[in-house]
């Protein structure tokens, strides 16, 4: 054993030093050939010099004798000069030479390696080859309406965006049918939760810059991909509705990619300009409703006050608390009051005054025509406001019950948006710790905002299926006419939602 192990050493040793020395006359071989090329070469150089000296020195005496031997001097060097290069390019000869100089030096199996790498590196260089010289494919736009800056008041326009892209391997494409415009999506062209949505999201304005932004918080339409990974049981050509928040793209556009956590499948009793009415401001409604205890089985006999209930949260709030047994009391235009009786309402306080959103209260607090029409009634147990109001709402306390209280569902006024440069930095930081705790733990951070969840919009399906709550759409607009849309979301005499149809 130990006997073999030696001989093998040798014969390992013996291998190296013959490859040693190959490499050796190779090297060898080399230098030899590069100095008789340079000699020959020199040579002629001197040769041709000496005969155009000669040429020169001589041009009085047999000039027409010597330059006809220089021509034809240089005619020879020429033929000497392809001959020679015949010689070495001669595939014969080269393969003899070889064969003298690598007999018995290199093994096959080296010569297999050494073949095998040249045929690697040539792949490897031609396909690098090719991806450099790729072309440069435009990106696939779709129509969407955004915002093109956070200043002009007319902001918002029909615009090519980019088509979206999977973040993840269980999200989900989706063509849009319609989507619903909200009074948010005014103040997110506006600039609201400017400085947080550029810190979540990490614009970068080469590739994924900031404007245009997409507006829309909900929509429905029809399921184009299925994310590989997806457990949402969902199926291409499946009609669903959606929500995003406030902080993330909006739904306002022919394609969106959403989260399966955001998803489910529409309601199958209504259309898609009904469906798209729904998601968003039914997933706050019924959070909140949730949070604060107003449930199917506590609502019975409770007195509720809803303020401007024909918003579309208001819709959503009326209704439910009418089904499951609440005594509902609202504020609503003229305009709505037929609209609003039909929704559940019992007891409806309605306002002919243009502005009466922002204006139910006067100069004179105790004067003011809201004080007048709830200073008789019996005090409440649940007072939601649903629009956003100029004036402070604690008066109201005095028509609470003991235990009663105001529920706002406005979207709250963000202090990140009047940072300075120091807070934003420390709120940078913040915003990165968030989200490195959200991937060390697997979860999602919570950047505020409602609970918009797949298992809110099966319940809302579910209320819809069984006839618990209605949709209500006041307007369909097409994408040319967003305009006139926001125009219509922001007046005082807005029904529920107003839809963009992408039909």
């Amino acid at each position: 054993m130990f006997l073999r192990r030696n001989l093998f050493e040798d014969l390992f040793k013996g291998e190296v030093i013959a490859c040693t020395s190959c490499l050796e006359v190779i090297q060898s071989n080399i230098n030899m050939a590069t100095e008789t090329g340079l000699r020959v070469v020199r040579q002629y150089s001197d040769e041709g010099r000496n005969i155009a000296m000669r040429a020169i020195n001589e041009a009085n005496v047999e000039a027409n004798s010597i330059m006809r031997n220089a021509w034809y001097n240089v005619l020879e060097l020429v033929q000497r000069l392809k001959n020679t290069a015949r010689e070495l390019a001669d595939p014969s000869i080269i393969y003899e030479q070889l064969q003298i100089l690598f007999r018995n030096e290199i093994s096959l199996n080296n010569a297999f390696f050494v073949l095998v790498g040249l045929g690697f590196g040539t792949t490897g260089g031609v396909l690098l080859g090719f991806w450099l010289a790729r072309p440069n494919l435009a990106m696939p736009i779709m129509k969407s309406i955004a915002c093109t800056s956070f200043r002009d008041p007319d902001n918002v326009a029909v615009c090519n965006t980019g088509v979206p892209q999977f973040g993840s391997s269980s999200d989900i494409l989706v063509r849009v049918r319609a989507a619903a415009l909200n009074r948010i999506d005014r103040r997110i062209a506006f600039g609201y939760g400017r400085t947080l949505r550029k810190m979540i999201n990490n614009y970068d304005a080469s590739y994924n810059p900031e404007l245009p932004l997409v507006l829309g918080r909900s929509c429905a339409g029809v399921v184009e991909a299925v994310g590989k990974t997806s457990k949402s049981g969902l199926e291409i050509g499946d009609e669903v509705w959606l929500a995003a928040p406030w902080y993330e793209t909006g739904t306002a556009s022919e394609l969106v990619v959403v989260p399966e956590t955001r998803i489910s499948r529409k309601p199958f009793l209504i259309g898609f300009e009904g469906a798209a009415s729904l998601p968003y401001s039914g997933c706050i409604a019924l959070s909140l409703m949730d949070s604060h205890g107003l449930t199917e089985h506590t609502s019975k006999g409770k007195r509720v006050l809803v303020q401007d209930a024909c918003s579309p949260v208001g819709c959503v709030i009326t209704q439910l608390a009418n089904k499951w047994g609440a005594n509902v009391a609202v504020t609503c235009h003229t305009r709505s009051a037929p609209v609003i009786h039909e929704l559940g309402a019992a007891d409806i306080i309605t306002f002919a005054n243009e502005h009466f959103r922002s204006n139910f209260i006067d100069v004179n607090v105790e004067k003011s025509n809201l004080i007048n029409e709830l200073t008789p009634r019996e005090k409440f147990d649940y007072i939601f406001l649903t629009t956003r109001i100029a004036y402070d709402h604690t008066f109201l306390e005095r028509f609470l019950t003991k235990r009663g209280i105001i529920v706002d569902a406005v979207e709250p006024e963000l202090a990140s948006d009047e940072y300075g440069p120091l807070a934003r930095v420390l709120l940078a930081v913040l915003v990165r710790l968030r989200k490195a705790t959200a991937l060390i733990f697997r979860t999602h951070p919570d950047w505020g905002g409602p609970h918009l969840c797949h298992l809110v919009l099966e319940r809302l399906a579910g209320f819809v299926n069984d006839e618990t709550l209605k949709t209500v759409v006041d307007r369909v607009y097409t994408p040319n006419e967003v305009e006139r849309a926001l125009d219509h979301i922001c007046s005082e005499k807005s029904i529920g939602s107003t839809i963009i149809t992408f039909r």
